[in-house]
């Protein structure tokens, strides 16, 4: 049995033992094979991803830079060709205009270099009548553009572009109606569709006033 002497012995020793221990504190742990197998299936999702986003607007910003290029370029070469059909020369005797050839996708006409001589000399011109004769016309894939008569030195043809997948010409009188004579004549509307390689087809219009001069 025993005595109060060494109960108390042993309760002051579960005591100290108890107050020996260290205080509790949070568990630490660090990540296990599966959370960062996840992590880095996920950082590499969100990289191709953004990766993806990335190159596609780049591929975007290429389309539309180089359809505003053909949109440009088609404007540009509507109006060198508006300047030329602008000059049409005007026989004032017969009251029209010198064209010798009106078709869709062809334009022959006169213009006038030096003092104006009423009469037109057609596709071939002398000197004596202070013409040159212009072509223009769609051949294939190229839009060409022609001088020829006797002041043209040297007479030539060039394509201005080998791109035009279309070219069309409409004549137009006063009302705005399509005509086939050279007296009505009094508007020339241009149509030009340009398809450069790997580039969406872009059209442009424009509508040549003649100066009845």
């Amino acid at each position: 049995m025993d005595t109060p002497d060494a109960c108390s012995s042993r309760r002051s020793f579960r005591s100290r033992s108890h107050r020996a221990l260290p205080p509790a504190g949070p568990r630490q742990r660090g990540f296990t094979l599966i959370e960062v197998i996840i992590s880095a299936g996920l950082i590499g999702f969100l990289a191709v991803t953004a990766t993806y986003f990335w190159v596609d607007s780049f591929s975007l910003v290429q389309t539309v830079n180089s359809d505003s290029a053909a949109m440009a370029d088609g404007r540009a070469l509507l109006e060198r060709l508006a300047r030329e059909i602008r000059e049409v020369k005007y026989n004032p005797s017969s009251g029209a205009y010198c064209v010798s050839t009106m078709s869709a996708t062809q334009m022959v006409f006169n213009k006038t270099s030096g003092d104006l001589i009423a009469a037109c000399s057609g596709v071939s011109p002398t000197g004596a009548n202070n013409d040159i004769a212009v072509t223009i016309q769609q051949s294939g894939s190229n839009l060409n553009l022609g001088y020829a008569g006797t002041l043209a030195a040297p007479a030539a043809t060039r394509a201005l572009t080998s791109y035009a997948s279309s070219f069309g010409i409409r004549y137009l009188d006063a009302g705005y109606a399509v005509t086939a004579s050279a007296g009505a004549l009094r508007f020339v509307e241009l149509t030009l569709t340009l398809q450069p390689p790997g580039v969406q087809a872009t059209q442009t219009r424009t509508v040549v006033a003649l100066r009845n001069q």
